[in-house]
């Protein structure tokens, strides 16, 4: 759950309400064992183990409010595993194996449209290869095949259009070097020659 107050100082306040507030005993049973709660700057943030345990701690944090003389109102999230990111609620989850793929389909639809309007890989693999003339082999072996790639000594950095992409690409690699895949940052793709036409993913999409 999240809160913005006007001010760090106001943040701290409240966050010192909570930690010494005595609560009744239905919503003490309601809140659980325990709710983490932490801030950053005017931002606050408190962490349940249940939706259950979330709305209960919202009670709270708007009674300590609206003592303080604070304005906000509290907003409850939850992880969404496969987006990686806290999303409404309501948002449902999906349930099934099914479900589950077309939201990943859906993700990576939209990963790949994003790399080719920005001509920025959304997504990289980067390689640590035994020695330079190694990784200056691969290098020319993946871009001869349409990958973007950029050097770096020993590393390479490989672009690709969605997670599902990466994890192939990543597979494939894995017997020649020490690979990682993870979101890319831009940053590195930006000092590339800037190509509306460029294929992220490799001839074969």
């Amino acid at each position: 759950m999240t809160a913005t107050v006007a001010n760090d100082e106001q943040a701290h306040a409240i966050l010192a309400a909570l930690h010494g507030r005595d609560v009744n005993h239905t919503l003490r049973d309601e809140l659980g064992d325990r709710i983490a709660v932490s801030s950053d700057g005017p931002h606050l943030f408190l962490y349940a183990d249940t939706r259950h345990a979330a709305r209960a701690a919202r009670e709270v944090l708007l009674a300590v409010l609206r003592e303080t003389g604070a304005t906000s109102e509290p907003h409850i999230t939850r992880w969404h595993p496969i987006e990686e990111q806290w999303r409404d609620e309501n948002v449902p989850l999906p349930d099934t194996e099914s479900e589950r793929q077309v939201e990943r389909d859906r993700l990576d639809a939209q990963d790949d449209a994003t790399s080719i309007a920005t001509g920025v890989a959304q997504w990289e693999v980067r390689i640590e290869l035994p020695s330079h003339d190694e990784a200056e082999r691969l290098a020319d072996e993946l871009e001869s095949g349409g990958r973007s790639v950029v050097r770096r000594s020993k590393f390479l950095i490989v672009g690709a259009n969605d997670r599902d992409d990466a994890d192939a690409l990543a597979r494939e690699l894995g017997p020649r070097g020490t690979v990682h895949v993870e979101p890319s940052s831009g940053a590195a793709w930006q000092l590339m020659p800037r190509n509306p036409f460029a294929i992220f993913g490799g001839l074969g999409l």
